[in-house]
């Protein structure tokens, strides 16, 4: 179970977490502007963003699996649209859940893309709530 939960957490990085940002952001784009709070002075990440991060992190892949098997099962574009507005939504208010913009989330899971040091920190605290 845990090296599906560490799979999933690491696909969660190759899929990119920029499905909620697009649905707050009105579609402008993948990249994430700075956003406050993200970083400390000295440009690290703080062990409670990422701990916060890493539990956003953990709800969102959730719903991801939750809805990527609904969609399979549905054969409508209406169904897979709806379907897909819920998801987001979802991720949205998991992110929110966690005292979060979408916007810091996206920032943080940029970072980490770049940074492994930074994505297996999320990755850890992601599984450590689970």
């Amino acid at each position: 179970m845990t090296k599906f939960v560490t799979a999933a957490m690491a696909a969660a990085f190759v899929a990119t977490a920029a499905v909620p940002a697009l649905a707050q952001q009105g579609g402008r784009g993948a990249t994430a502007p700075e956003a406050p709070g993200v970083t400390n002075p000295q440009g690290e990440v703080s062990d409670a963003m990422v701990n916060k991060v890493g539990a956003a992190l953990r709800q969102t892949v959730s719903i991801r699996q939750k809805y990527a098997e609904r969609a399979q099962s549905t054969k409508s574009p209406q169904d897979q649209q709806s379907l897909n507005e819920q998801a987001q939504s979802e991720m949205v208010q998991a992110i929110s859940d966690q005292g979060l913009t979408v916007q810091q989330y996206n920032q943080v899971i940029q970072l980490a893309q770049a940074n492994p040091t930074l994505k297996q920190r999320l990755i850890s605290a992601a599984q450590a709530g689970g």
